[in-house]
C-alpha cells in the first residue's frame, strides 16, 4: 500500500522519535501535511522536547514561533539571527499592526493624526482598502498603551471606526526584514544566550 507525502511524515517523524535519542534532527516535518494533521504533530512535538533536544528546519514560520526555543534565520546559507521568538520580533519587528473597520468606504483623514498625537508622530498608515485601515505602530509606543485604549474606545464613534484589532509582529514579518537586510550594512543578529550545562 502507498503512502501518501503527509503520512510519510508521520511515518519518518515516529521511526526519529521511538529510538528514545536526545538529540533528534527533523527536515521539514509537516511539509505536505493537512492543517489539522500539522497541528496534532506540533502538539506531539511539544510533548516530545521535554526531554530532548529537537533541531528541526521549517518554511512555515508559526510552527517555528510554536515549536522554537531558539530559532535561527538563514540567508545565503549562513545565520542571520538567532535568538527566541520575543528576541527575533522586539529586534526586526515592525511593532504592532493595529487593524481597523471604518464605518463607510469613503478614505478616513481621522484616524492617523489621532494615533500620531496619542501615541506617537511614527505610527504610519500601511493601507487603506475598502472598509479595513492597517496602522504600524512601533513598538517603542506600547509605554503609551495604558492610558491610550479606555480613551480610544470612546472616540471610535467620532474617528468613524466600526471595531479594531492589535497584533505584534509576526515572525513572518522578521523573517522578511532579515531576508531584506542589506549584507554588507548588518552582521549576524545572535542573543546573549547562557549556556546552562
Amino acid at each position: 500500500m502507498a503512502l501518501s507525502g503527509g503520512n510519510k511524515r508521520k511515518l519518518s517523524v515516529g521511526i526519529a522519535l521511538c529510538g528514545q535519542s536526545k538529540v533528534v534532527f527533523l527536515d521539514e516535518p509537516t511539509s505536505g501535511m493537512d492543517l489539522s494533521a500539522r497541528r496534532q504533530l506540533w502538539n506531539m512535538l511539544k510533548e516530545q522536547k521535554k526531554d530532548r533536544i529537537i533541531i528541526l528546519t521549517t518554511h512555515y514560520m508559526d510552527e517555528a514561533d510554536i515549536l522554537g526555543d531558539r530559532i535561527a534565520i538563514m540567508k545565503a546559507g549562513r545565520i542571520e539571527a538567532l535568538g527566541s521568538s520575543i528576541f527575533l520580533k522586539k529586534t526586526f519587528g515592525v511593532g504592532y499592526n493595529m487593524i481597523l473597520v471604518k464605518k463607510t468606504t469613503d478614505a478616513n483623514e481621522l484616524v492617523l493624526p489621532y494615533l500620531q498625537e496619542s501615541l506617537g508622530m511614527e505610527c504610519i498608515k500601511q493601507s487603506e482598502i475598502q472598509s479595513e485601515m492597517t496602522i504600524q505602530i512601533p513598538q517603542k509606543y506600547s509605554k503609551n498603551f495604558v492610558n491610550f485604549f479606555e480613551k480610544f474606545d470612546k472616540d471610535l464613534d467620532h474617528l468613524g471606526i466600526e471595531s479594531y484589532g492589535i497584533t505584534i509582529s509576526t515572525l513572518e514579518e522578521v523573517f522578511l526584514k532579515v531576508g531584506n537586510l542589506d549584507d554588507k550594512a548588518a552582521p549576524s543578529i545572535v542573543e546573549d544566550v547562557k549556556m546552562i550545562r
